[in-house]
């Protein structure tokens, strides 16, 4: 098992680094990847799990099923500008996306939006603030100023993890069910 400090570019860069191993809080060990096209079909099923709240809170808007367009979309991201890290399922779920850590660079090449995802098999074990904290690496790596995104008010466990992480919340001026949420990825 390895410490997730800096392994975020390794996993972008170094194709013999493809995945690394973490401890979640429940014991057992988990891999986390870059995603890859071919995790198209697994993330369909992973959102499939998530309760209509979670796929709200993930997308912020109804999206009750990923079209595989759109899911080949994600699984394919601008690896100069993207990052999205997986976490990989074993027992029943082997092989699986239980979830993950994005973010997404903005053309600007400074800032990047971030996002979260989990099944409900996953959550509760760390492995959110495991993930969010290896894609935040890889934003310092890749030398964003500025990491953002948009939680919902309603979505306590993201808040306090963002909280936890160091991020500063405010609500959206446009948006009373919204909370903005930015770090300075070079404080991390």
């Amino acid at each position: 098992m390895r410490d997730v400090a800096g392994c975020a570019a390794s996993l972008r860069r170094d194709r013999n680094q493809n995945h690394i191993t973490v401890r979640a809080k429940d014991g057992e060990d988990y891999i986390l990847r870059p995603i890859e096209p071919s995790d198209a079909a697994s993330l369909i099923r992973g959102y499939d799990a998530m309760s209509d709240q979670a796929k709200w809170f993930r997308m912020l808007h109804t999206v009750p099923h990923l079209t595989e367009d759109i899911a080949h979309r994600f699984c394919s991201p601008d690896r100069n500008r993207d990052l999205c890290i997986v976490i990989i399922g074993h027992g029943s779920l082997q092989g699986e996306i239980l979830g993950g850590a994005r973010i997404a660079g903005e053309p600007d090449g400074r800032s990047t939006e971030f996002s979260v995802s989990l099944r409900p098999e996953a959550q509760g074990l760390g492995l959110a603030h495991i993930a969010l904290k290896m894609v935040l690496q890889g934003a310092k790596e890749m030398g964003y100023e500025r990491v953002w995104g948009m939680i919902a008010v309603q979505n306590a466990p993201m808040l306090s993890l963002a909280r936890h992480l160091g991020f500063t919340l405010s609500p959206d001026p446009d948006d009373a069910a919204i909370i903005h949420a930015e770090i300075d990825p070079q404080t991390i």
